[in-house]
């Protein structure tokens, strides 16, 4: 029990990750806050003879009764029980609490039990044994001989040529892609280039615009592919309306020092090869420095031991619906259409988030475990410098800013512990770590 001069506490640990928080405040402040309800109120209401907020509690209380002083000192001076009621027995709540409210009534203490649920304790086990090995990608002939390739498609010749447009060429046209009566992109009418290659573009569109020639027209349908670049269209069946203005066949340069000069990277064909063969192993290092982040952090999450509460679950994947919402905002498409569109419902939508929400949030109850094990803080000067950074351009109050400094604190405090996490999988040493 957690006891102070004007309130006491009990905390009641139950099952799921909840717990009861039992509060009482004394007659006292019962009686201060209903004061300073009359006070709030008294501004309100019009006394005959008084200025507003002038009449005495005594006629102000007369005037609009009990009840209504009641609920106004409820409305304030419960949430302010609640949130000492948490600070003090430091708990983390993860969503709103229900309340069981007993009556309130002047000269009588205010009792209610808050039940709310919180962050799960997690069971890190033996997380010092984990070990993830760094796996290295080996540079082949075979992939700078792509590079070499790619670099002669760069510097290639572009000619008009009067025939039908074939794989490799690149065309001028005009396409526009619809989803229904939708226009998703193109309705500018803007020209555009677009080349015929299978690896670049999606491989239908390709097939529906070969064999044209300038001054043809062709409509097809076509659905996009489950990778493609906006989530909300992956899947989807559309219609591409494109007109082909002018084709233009590509003429390679000749693979010798000539294309070495071009490119700028050195006298000949052979430091050509040289400069792309270390670019690759650069780009390579990368890619396999992120593989083995996105693996360390897979083998933490599915590592430890934690029962994942519901709540957490559902503000997930609000989170994540939310900022679908906004992206397709971005596009002019309500969410509720989209969904009308896709042949999907609400239910449908949230239920497809549900394994990624639920990944996600027991990603991050375990690096925040991990930091609390390895004692983790962060710079509070970096917290601040992070919170001004979000917040630049906007007026917030002191409340807003301690809510972004809290963010900013937590998110630091898990990169921090990704980092840890990569130095304990990788006894030989780890790497700078990039998000979560």
């Amino acid at each position: 029990m957690t006891d102070t001069p004007r309130m006491t506490v009990t905390l009641e640990r139950k099952a799921a990750s909840q717990v009861a928080l039992q509060v009482e405040a004394t007659a006292d402040e019962v009686e201060a806050a209903v004061q300073a309800s009359l006070r709030r109120l008294a501004g309100r209401v019009r006394i005959p003879g008084f200025r507003p907020g002038k009449a005495p509690t005594a006629m102000v209380e007369r005037a609009i009764g009990w009840e209504t002083i009641r609920h106004e000192t409820v409305d304030h001076l419960v949430p302010e029980l609640y949130r000492r009621a948490v600070d003090e027995t430091g708990v983390e709540p993860v969503g709103d609490p229900e309340l069981d409210l007993g009556e309130l009534e002047r000269d009588q203490p205010l009792k209610f039990t808050a039940t709310v649920t919180v962050k799960p304790d997690v069971d890190l086990r033996d997380y010092l044994s984990l070990r993830v090995p760094m796996e290295t990608t080996e540079i082949t002939e075979e992939s700078v001989d792509q590079a070499i390739q790619e670099a002669r498609r760069r510097h290639s010749e572009l000619a008009d040529v009067e025939r039908a447009a074939q794989a490799g060429d690149v065309i001028r046209c005009t396409l526009v892609m619809r989803r229904g009566d939708e226009v998703l992109t193109g309705g500018d009418g803007a020209e555009r280039e677009l080349e015929l290659d299978r690896e670049l573009v999606i491989p239908a569109i390709v097939d529906g615009v070969i064999g044209l020639t300038a001054g043809e027209s062709r409509t097809f349908e076509t659905t996009l592919p489950q990778d493609y670049r906006q989530e909300e269209l992956r899947g989807a069946t559309v219609t591409i309306d494109v007109t082909v203005h002018a084709v233009r066949e590509r003429t390679l340069l000749p693979e010798d020092d000539a294309l070495a000069v071009l490119d700028g990277h050195g006298p000949t064909l052979e430091d050509l090869r040289e400069h792309y063969r270390t670019a690759l192993a650069v780009e390579a290092a990368d890619q396999d420095r992120e593989r083995h982040e996105g693996a360390a952090l897979e083998a933490l999450r599915d590592y430890v031991r934690v029962d994942v509460p519901e709540a957490m679950i559902e503000r997930e994947i609000e989170r994540q619906l939310a900022d679908l919402e906004y992206r397709l905002a971005s596009l002019g498409l309500p969410l509720d259409r989209y969904v009308e569109m896709s042949g999907q419902t609400m239910d449908a939508l949230r239920a497809e988030r549900r394994e990624s929400a639920t990944s996600r949030v027991r990603l991050e109850l375990a690096l925040d475990a991990l930091a609390l094990a390895e004692g983790i803080e962060v710079d509070e000067t970096q917290v601040e410098r992070e919170a001004r950074s979000v917040a630049e351009g906007r007026r917030i109050d002191a409340a807003q800013r301690r809510r972004l400094e809290d963010l900013a604190r937590r998110d630091l405090r898990r990169r921090a512990a990704g980092q840890r996490l990569l130095e304990i999988v990788t006894p030989e040493g780890g790497s700078d770590f990039v998000a979560t």
